[in-house]
């Protein structure tokens, strides 16, 4: 835990008396996301967003299970580049999870525009985002339950769809509903890989054991792309990604844009070996590394130059559609009855349930 109270201790102190949904964030494949609301008996009124699994897929037991695994997993992370999980709950089949809101863009919606023009990220805005992305798994990987056990955190989603920039240059990550995690009760399979195919480690293609190593990798990923300006693995189609992922032919950046010290070039080297043993042995020891690249080749860098990146991505970004109106009502009556379990006796999800056997 990074031992702030303030709006953390207040949120868990007292219930809202209502959700006002605003605006749809984001829906894809298994959820959606609503920028919201939340307002207390005083009228203060609080940020947050509100992630919903879509109505088919809340009817599958497995994905119940995942979300409730998410849900627990959420609750128990405290870290200031880890998105916070505030409450879930099960309302009649409707599963809502009440997380922190970033105000501001995934770095997917980033490098998308600038993928678009071959336009790299300034390498130490890159550097500094990984770090803070390598400081938030370090976490993860080491984390414990109340009880003190090891939670054996492995993330295995890693990419830019799942980090979050702020407005304010804050780094966080989301979305650990693939994650792998000791106290889980869905076993997804051997099988499953999990992840995006074009973010995997080679060992995870060749359906070798998983561990924390598949994260350090899937962060020099995100490095080399951010200093690219273009996908490392990423090929038309899912047979040939998966053929580039098992080659692991990763070109030093400093080939495509020349401004990219040599330094830059040895760590996405290192990240990036295609043998797990070659690569830094811990996120803790990766985020070492970035600093003291960032130190030799930019010691002034700071979130304010990642915020001046979202900041002007958001300006140029085109309007979103306004949000319909039935589907933000049918919503808020969802989440009315979401405020009601708060407040006759349904529980939400327990954090403390990770340290019973």
């Amino acid at each position: 835990m990074d031992g702030r109270p303030s709006r953390i201790s207040t949120w868990l102190r007292r219930a809202p008396t209502r959700y006002e949904p605003r605006t749809l964030i984001a829906r894809g494949g298994m959820a959606e996301v609503w920028k919201a609301e939340a307002v207390f008996e005083t009228g203060e009124r609080h940020s947050v967003a509100i992630k919903r699994v879509l109505p088919q897929l809340a009817r599958e037991k497995l994905y119940r299970s995942m979300f409730e695994d998410e849900a627990r997993l959420g609750m128990l992370l405290r870290h200031p580049n880890i998105v916070r999980v505030y409450d879930a709950r099960d309302i009649g089949g409707t599963f809502i999870m009440v997380m922190e809101l970033v105000e501001g863009t995934s770095l997917k919606g980033l490098l998308d525009r600038a993928h678009a023009r071959r336009a790299p990220m300034p390498a130490a805005a890159a550097l500094l985002v990984a770090r803070e992305l390598a400081r938030a798994l370090a976490y993860a990987h080491e984390a414990c339950a109340p009880d003190g056990r090891m939670l054996g955190i492995i993330h295995r989603d890693v990419s830019p769809h799942n980090l979050l920039l702020g407005k304010d240059g804050s780094v966080k990550l989301t979305d650990f509903g693939l994650a792998d995690a000791s106290v889980h009760q869905t076993q997804l399979g051997s099988g499953l890989m999990g992840g995006k195919l074009g973010y995997l480690a080679p060992e995870m293609i060749e359906q070798k054991p998983v561990t924390p190593s598949v994260d350090v990798f899937a962060i020099g990923i995100v490095l080399w792309e951010m200093l690219a300006g273009r996908r490392l693995f990423q090929e038309a189609d899912d047979a040939a990604t998966v053929q580039a992922v098992a080659r692991c032919v990763v070109p030093a950046p400093s080939s495509l844009h020349r401004k990219i010290p040599a330094a830059v070039d040895g760590v996405v080297a290192r990240v990036l070996a295609r043998a797990p043993e070659s690569r830094p042995h811990s996120a803790r020891l990766l985020v070492e590394e970035l600093d003291q690249t960032i130190r030799a080749i930019d010691p002034k860098v700071s979130p304010r130059d990642v915020a001046l990146l979202v900041n002007l991505h958001l300006a140029t970004e085109p309007k979103a559609q306004a949000t319909n109106t039935l589907d933000a009502a049918l919503f808020a009556q969802e989440l009315e009855a979401f405020v009601q379990a708060g407040h006759d006796g349904a529980a939400p999800l327990d954090p403390n349930l990770f340290g019973r056997g």
